[in-house]
């Protein structure tokens, strides 16, 4: 069996996120591993570059850049809540919040960092109809074991 030493939490900080921690908690500690938090925020001149062809006035494509800024500094202070209220007794390596495609950003910090293992909620039903599912992708394209929690 593997020796899991590094576990990577991707956090959505929505209804399924106090679901899966303890079981984040629990993994961790009967490992002896770390755990690194990530929270990935879609970007939003993506929207833009797509729906808007021409600069128009206001300029959307700096509105976009400002918002972004605000959602992911906010983002930041979620998920060291989050982290504070659901993960305080364990040993959290890191805590990122990054902007991009889900399951890319997932994928890129699994190798970046030499993630073991990732453990991660599988969203509801709507998410994945409106977004597809990043745990699916996640799973499917990881190198490493994932975890997934309905």
């Amino acid at each position: 069996m593997e020796d899991f030493k590094s576990i990577l939490y991707p956090v959505a900080l929505t209804d399924i996120s106090p679901k899966v921690a303890p079981y984040v908690v629990t993994l961790a500690r009967q490992l002896g591993a770390q755990v690194h938090l990530l929270h990935v925020l879609r970007r939003f001149d993506w929207f833009v570059d797509t729906y808007v062809s021409d600069p128009p006035e206001p300029d959307f494509k700096r509105i976009a850049s400002d918002f972004e800024s605000q959602v992911l500094s906010q983002a930041k202070q979620k998920l060291k809540a989050f982290h504070k209220k659901y993960l305080s007794d364990i040993q959290v390596a890191n805590r990122a919040v990054v902007s991009g495609t889900h399951y890319k950003q997932i994928l890129n910090y699994v190798k970046s960092e030499g993630i073991d293992l990732i453990i991660m909620g599988t969203g509801t039903p709507v998410q994945k109809v409106i977004f597809g599912s990043v745990a699916e992708k996640v799973s499917r394209l990881a190198s490493v074991p994932v975890m997934l929690v309905k």
